[in-house]
């Protein structure tokens, strides 16, 4: 059984991107009290003069930092950065304040050995931005090792909903749809779709959890969906004609099908998906009919 308490006083770090939002609307919601830093509030947390003068907290919730595997290979010196500095920063903060971490970390296994892929299975990066997240995986369980600094990372798979930016594979699919064409390259690669609300629950549940060290969750719905299942979703949730083509061209570092296992997280943090995809997509395409 999960070991449970109030959240205490809560940073969010992140709170103006788009998983940030979601999870600023939770804590709103169970009346957690809560502050929030980031670039979208005026604190730079890469400076640690200013971070370092953050009014005290129970808990600081780690979103920040640049989100795209494609765009991290474009800039690749701003991912290691951010994603790096950042951590280090709040971690020390985290040091100097009595607080605990949680850390919104993401899919780092690279291409699977086994499916469902568990905690335990080996990580394995395939692109800067996988590997920045390991790294700041690895900064956690230092801090967690030398300091006692409690860290729980959430491996978030494949996220979607509302306010994603439009760059990312749903808000692409979700426009398309609407527009009444879509080209999309590869259509076989199987990810693991969970919404961003059911990962805002992961972060509260996480919040409630007491543990010591470093403990890692996969956060996924558990199920594997192809680029041409998704559309086929969309397309049948949006009732129109849709000119889908596919150009077959593959993305550096593509992995061709991801399944998490969330079941430690449903035993230890009590974490389940709740939103289906199929009601996660109809619900988008509703958000542009009104």
């Amino acid at each position: 059984m999960p070991v449970v308490s109030a959240p205490g006083r809560v940073l969010l770090a992140g709170a103006g991107g788009f998983i940030g939002r979601a999870v600023a609307r939770v804590l709103k919601r169970e009346a957690v009290c809560f502050d929030t830093a980031g670039r979208r509030s005026g604190v730079d947390l890469g400076d640690w003069e200013i971070v370092q003068s953050l009014a005290g907290m129970d808990a600081i919730i780690q979103v920040a930092g640049p989100a795209s595997a494609p765009l991290s290979w474009d800039a690749p010196h701003s991912f290691y950065r951010d994603n790096l500095l950042i951590t280090l920063n709040l971690l020390e903060l985290a040091r100097l304040r009595g607080a605990r971490m949680i850390l919104g970390s993401s899919y780092i296994y690279g291409v699977p050995k086994y499916l469902p892929i568990d905690e335990g299975h080996p990580t394995n990066p395939s692109n800067p931005y996988m590997a920045s997240k390991l790294l700041a995986e690895q900064l956690c369980a230092a801090y967690a090792r030398d300091f006692a600094v409690p860290v729980t990372a959430l491996r978030i798979f494949n996220p979607y909903g509302t306010g994603q930016q439009r760059e990312f594979l749903v808000p692409t699919v979700i426009e398309g749809v609407r527009r009444g064409t879509l080209v999309l390259r590869d259509p076989q690669p199987r990810r693991d779709f969970v919404h961003v609300d059911d990962v805002a629950e992961a972060v509260l549940a996480a919040l409630r959890y007491r543990h010591s060290g470093l403990e890692a969750f996969n956060i996924g719905s558990g199920r594997g969906t192809s680029v041409r299942e998704l559309v086929s979703i969309a397309v049948r949730s949006g009732g129109g004609l849709v000119n889908v083509s596919y150009t077959s061209e593959s993305r550096p570092g593509e992995i061709g099908e991801v399944v998490a296992d969330v079941s430690k997280a449903a035993r230890q943090l009590g974490w389940v998906p709740r939103i289906a995809l199929e009601d996660g997509i109809r619900n988008l395409l509703a958000e542009g009919s009104g």
